[in-house]
This record gives C-alpha cells, structure tokens and sequence, in this order.
C-alpha cells in the first residue's frame, strides 16, 4: 500500500474517531437530558403534596380531562392494592396501565426507576411519593417516545460519523495528492534517469520545504554522478584507445621478427648475405620494441611516482643535453642560461629533455638553428622557473597543441614509425611537467618552427 493510501486511511480513522466521540457525547448528552425532563415532568404531576392531588382526581369520580396525557397517576395501599386514579391518554382512549414492580415500592421514599411491564415489554419510568396512611401516590409514563427518539438519535449520529468520515477521506485523498505531486514527479524523473536519460532533473518543489530541499539535494546528487559517469565514459574511451594503439605499435615490430625468424627456419641452406640481414631487421625490430615498452613503462611509472626526491641543477641538465645535440646532430645552439637549482626527479628530468632533443633531431632540418632560454621570475612571493625552446622546423598547427599531449598522438595519424617515435614523448613530458607542479604550453617560435614553454616551481 502506497503512503498516499496510508495516510488517507489514518486520516479517515481518526476523522471516525473524533466524530464518534462528538456523536456519543451528544448521544448521552440528549438521553440525560430528556430523562430529566421526564424525570420533572413525574415530579409536577404529582405536586408538593401527593395525597391532596389524589383525593382532587377522586373527587372528580375518575373522570378524564379532555387533553391528552401522558402520565397515568395511581395509588397503592400497603398490601399492594393498585387503584388507577388517572390513566394515561385521553378520556376516549385512555392508555392500559401497566404492572407495576410492587416489590421495589412501599419503602415510603421517594423513588424514580424505569422498569418493564412484562406483559406488553414496554418500558416506563416510575416515581412513588408517600401519600398517608400507608398509600404511596404513584406517577407513571411510557419511555416509548424516548426510546424512539433516542433510536432515531443513534442512527443520525452514526449516519453523521460515516458521512463525515468519507468526506474527511475525500478531502484528505484531494490534500494529500495535491501534496504528493512534487513527490510523484520527481519518483517519474528518477525512473527517466534510471533508464539512461542523465539529461533529466527532479522537479522543483515549493523552496524552504522538505521537499523543495529534498528536489534541490536529489538534482545536486545527479549532476555529480554525471559528471563521474562522463569521467568514466572519457576514461573507458581513453583506456580503449591506449589498448588500441599500444596492441598496433607492439603487433608491427613482432610481426617483422616473426617474419624474419620464418625466412631463418625455412631455409635450409647457408646465406651468409640473407641470414645476416634476418639478423639485423630482427635486432632492430627487437630494440624497437623494447623502446616501445620501456616508454609505456616510463609513461605508467611517471603517472604513480613522480614526486621529487633530490636537489638537481637544472642549468646543468639543460646545458648537458643540448650540448649532446650539437654533438649528435650538428646544429646551431644558442643557450642563455640562469643558475637554477630546485628540487625534482632528476631521472624524469632526463627523459624530458632527452625527448625534447630528439624531436628536434627527428623532425627539424639538419643545421637549423635551436634557441635555449632558462630564466626565473617572482609571482606572489612564489620563484618560478622558465624553460624556452624555440626551434626551426615545422611546427605543431594550434588546433592540434592540446591533442599532440595525449598517448600515441601523431600529427599524420599514419601511426607510422619510421622515424623512430611511437607518439609518446609529448605523452612523457606534459606527464614530468604536471608531476611536479607545473605547466607545458606550446607555440609559434620566431622563426616559424615550434615553440615549447615550461613553467615549474622552484
């Protein structure tokens, strides 16, 4: 059973409750006060002094009073003899008197009692008043009007619980769905949202109410778990692209070794000239492969644990590398270095510059010149330090920066490796670069090539 159900039903209960206990009330209430008036009604009729109102009925020789009565008066003597003095009714038709319980009389008190006549089982309230020389005047009345008005009380009163009882519920069913709506709407948009439309929201309820507050809690809760499921779902794509490509890099190199290793067993003969070159593609490729491998490593390991462990001379690093490059690849280096000193991950250091080296090897023209500058700056009491490269070769176009970051990112999305890379250095970089602290941002150098920027923490 639904709460709107429960809720009406409660409501109707005590409605039934509280109009019974009204309707009871006013039922004894009604019944006391016309058994008074009954009761008064004894009283007068026989007066302040029953035995001269007896003896004024007999002098009238029984005779009737044209009107009609509803009191029947009789005298009783002390061995129980009943002489009627008045009966009820009218002269033409006067009412049958009835059996009185004698034994409850001749105490000489005044008394009031209701009994039954055990001949006609009607009912009738009795008063008895001493009258002299031990007779007891006697006043009775049929409680038949009471009794059918009391009935007639009783199923007004019930039929005045049942009707209030239902419109209560009625009322209290229209109430409490007008009350419930919020709450319906928002049970149909969380249905919505469980099927899988996360573009759903909760409906407003009235604010500064429970449930306007409950509205307000249940679509802050939906907004955040969709925005987890959308950082779930990127990283779910990003995993399914990592896999896709790191199984197409490392499926090449083997693929080759598998090949050359076949052109070794399936022939039996000795190629000195043919073997030695199956040697050397499957050296090559193997060493291909172990580079892949050791950079996905690197990658994975810079993602856990890259937190900086030692004092480094940056300046030195940065002078160490570009001078392999000029030895290397001979090419015009121009270096203006500060003296830095921070502290880092000098291993992790090592491969950023490393790669930096090799992409200017890799993919700029041989002699092009290479611009080297290292400074620092205060910001907000912070030091900072600015590594500059600028190069001469073809550059990264601006709509492909943000994209060149990510795993295995190339510009000709050949995912071809010829040139020895696997689209992971940028990858390792802006990893080094996060992991301490700091930014990696890409440009247009002066002379049109690529520009890299870093900014790190002292």
């Amino acid at each position: 059973m639904s709460l709107k159900w429960r809720i009406t039903i409660v409501t109707a209960l005590l409605i039934a409750l509280s109009s019974s206990a009204i309707g009871t009330a006013s039922y004894f209430s009604i019944s006391r006060a016309q058994m008074s008036a009954i009761d008064t009604t004894l009283t007068n009729a026989l007066g302040a002094q029953p035995a001269r109102m007896v003896e004024r009925q007999l002098s009238r020789n029984n005779a009737q009073l044209s009107f009609y009565s509803p009191i029947a008066i009789a005298l009783v003597d002390d061995t129980g003899q009943v002489t009627v003095v008045r009966p009820a009714g009218t002269e033409s038709a006067p009412a049958t008197f009835p059996e009185l319980p004698l034994s409850s009389l001749g105490n000489g008190n005044q008394a009031l009692q209701t009994f039954t006549d055990p001949i006609t089982g009607e009912e009738y309230r009795l008063l008895a008043r001493p009258a002299g020389r031990g007779y007891e005047a006697i006043a009775v009345t049929s409680l038949s009007e009471y009794n059918s008005t009391l009935h007639q009380i009783l199923i007004s009163v019930f039929f005045f619980v049942l009707g209030v009882t239902v419109l209560g519920a009625m009322a209290s069913w229209v109430v409490v769905r007008r009350f419930f709506a919020p709450v319906d709407s928002m049970i149909a948009a969380a249905g919505a949202i469980a099927q899988g439309d996360t573009e759903q929201r909760v409906p407003d309820a009235p604010p500064g109410t429970e449930l306007g507050d409950l509205s307000q809690s249940l679509n802050t809760m939906i907004n955040s778990l969709t925005r987890s499921i959308a950082r779930v779902e990127e990283s779910e794509n990003s995993l399914r692209t990592f896999i896709s490509d790191a199984s197409h890099e490392i499926r090449t190199p083997l693929t080759v070794i598998r090949g050359y290793t076949e052109i070794l067993r399936s022939h039996g003969d000795i190629n000195a000239e043919r073997d030695l070159r199956a040697l050397e593609r499957i050296d090559s490729e193997s060493q291909r492969l172990e580079r892949l491998v050791t950079s996905l490593l690197a990658l994975e390991g810079q993602q856990t644990d890259l937190t900086p462990e030692s004092t480094i001379m940056l300046t030195e690093k940065v002078r160490n590398h570009f001078a392999d490059l000029e030895v290397i690849s001979p090419r015009p280096v121009s270096l203006e270095l500060a003296n830095i000193t921070l502290t880092g991950h000098a291993d992790a250091w090592d491969q950023l510059l490393g790669n930096i080296t090799q992409n200017i090897a890799r993919y700029t023209p041989p002699g092009s010149p290479v611009t080297v500058l290292l400074t620092t700056s205060n910001v907000d009491g912070r030091e900072w330090a600015h590594l500059v490269v600028d190069d001469c070769g073809p550059g990264i176009p601006a709509s492909q920066r943000l994209d060149i970051f990510g795993r295995f990112a190339r510009l000709d999305q050949s995912r071809s490796t010829e040139t020895g890379g696997f689209g992971l250095g940028m990858s390792i970089m802006k990893a080094v670069v996060d992991a301490h602290g700091g930014t990696i941002t890409l440009d247009t150098s002066t002379c049109g090539g690529l520009q890299i920027k870093i900014d790190i923490p002292i």
